[in-house]
């Protein structure tokens, strides 16, 4: 009984104490989402309602927790316990008996975000805009950006930022297409299709990853034209993630298109140097400043890494080699070798059409529109011509590339370049360029 007593009375001290240690209103706030249970003097309970307070809890108020638990009681051992049927619960007696005057709780309304994991991303000029975005979409679903479209080269981080979101709000739902497309043929074989339509829009937040795979797929592709209407006209966020830009998804209907154009659309590049910098120091970091040298730092920071894959996989190999005691030097020198040797450029549409306007002087936008003056159109009918000519992109993706022109008015580009000789010299130059770039092409 006693012993019980004492327990009570450590637990009274260490609320105290916890309580007084927090001043921040936010972090005040998450405290009030959970409660504690005192087993001995080593092992704390903490109890909240969800995963979701968990981790925002783990993230905030741990590293404080342990260290009052610590001082006041002795203790080191502290466990989460998630029960749903707890919510919100704060024991004010608790903090009556040890206070003169209690302090007045008022009520503050369940955030459903948490920013804080967003702390996990690595942000540059190649995703900034995309993750200011993101964040956006998670503090007001609905209201901004949507539906938000994230487009990229595999490996650059949008399934991650999509999870990313995912994790930081409390009523959100994350799918890859593989998935998406399991479930819905599954609920049309099973006559059950509502159900897989209610799992997935009784959220504030949808996300979609990879959903090229749907080209092709008619049923699937209405279904995803229907369920972003349903979130648009509910004030509710769709987020989707593609390898390529909206106009070159061949195959989906004109208003899905249209839908998605008339939110947000913004790419992820590769990493920058800053990105890779920052890696670097940090990995060097984890071992005393000891993984690799000074000249190893400088010369990986030469290397140009087309993807966060990359990079991972590299410092992955750093610190083996670290740990089994091989070292670096060796690996470095042989991957500063590799890069160089097989540095090559892409022959992307961007490329081709940076060329065209160039050499007609006219912006890049124009090329792509409905202007029909003789500069605009004679350096969209090149552009036409060179993507047919030096890439695997159809009559109809060309199309599509240039404003969802017809494939007979891009056949007719195409014999208006060959018929004429006015073109011949900047197809000379042009294909003169690829030869001594070492141009490869990026594939659709």
């Amino acid at each position: 009984m006693n012993s019980d007593k004492n327990l009570e009375k450590l637990l009274v001290e260490f609320s105290f104490e916890l309580n007084k240690s927090i001043t921040n209103k936010t972090d005040k706030y998450w405290l009030d989402q959970l409660r504690f249970e005192l087993l001995n003097k080593k092992e704390l309970n903490i109890i909240v309602g969800s995963d979701f307070v968990k981790s925002s809890i783990e993230r905030k108020l741990l590293k404080n927790i342990s260290s009052v638990f610590k001082r006041v009681v002795g203790g080191s051992d502290c466990v989460f316990v998630v029960d749903s049927s707890f919510s919100s619960y704060v024991d004010k007696t608790t903090y009556a008996e040890v206070k003169e005057e209690p302090v007045e709780q008022k009520e503050i309304s369940k955030p459903l975000y948490d920013l804080s994991f967003f702390d996990d991303l690595f942000v540059g000029s190649c995703n900034n805009l995309a993750i200011t975005a993101a964040k956006n979409v998670v503090i007001t679903p609905g209201e901004r950006f949507n539906p938000l479209f994230v487009y990229g080269k595999p490996g650059v981080g949008k399934t991650q930022l999509l999870k990313t979101i995912s994790k930081s709000h409390f009523s959100s739902f994350y799918i890859d297409s593989e998935s998406f497309l399991e479930s819905y043929i599954s609920g049309i074989k099973n006559n059950d299709i509502d159900v897989f339509k209610n799992k997935i829009r009784s959220v504030d937040i949808l996300l979609i990853d990879d959903i090229q795979f749907f080209i092709g797929k008619k049923g699937v592709s209405e279904e995803l034209f229907h369920t972003i209407n349903y979130f648009l006209n509910n004030s509710k966020a769709v987020v989707l993630a593609s390898d390529q830009k909206p106009q070159m998804l061949k195959g989906f209907p004109e208003r899905l298109i249209s839908r998605v154009l008339n939110g947000l659309v913004t790419d992820i590049e590769k990493p920058d140097k800053k990105i890779f910098l920052e890696v670097l120091k940090n990995s060097n970091k984890d071992f005393d400043n000891t993984l690799i040298s000074k000249k190893e730092f400088d010369l990986l920071l030469s290397l140009d890494f087309q993807s966060f894959r990359e990079i991972n996989g590299v410092v992955n190999n750093l610190i083996i080699n670290k740990q089994t005691g091989l070292g670096n030097s060796k690996y470095v020198a042989e991957l500063v070798s590799m890069y160089s040797e097989n540095k090559i450029m892409e022959l992307t549409p961007e490329f081709i059409l940076d060329y065209c306007s160039n050499v007609y002087q006219v912006d890049k936008r124009l090329v792509l529109s409905k202007n029909r003056s003789e500069q605009v159109s004679n350096a969209r009918h090149l552009f036409i011509y060179l993507m047919r000519k030096h890439t695997e992109y159809s009559l109809n993706q060309i199309g599509i590339y240039v404003g969802n022109r017809s494939h007979s008015t891009v056949l007719s580009s195409i014999k208006k370049v060959e018929g004429s000789h006015s073109f011949k010299r900047e197809i000379n130059i042009f294909n003169n360029k690829i030869e001594n770039s070492s141009l490869s092409f990026s594939g659709v």
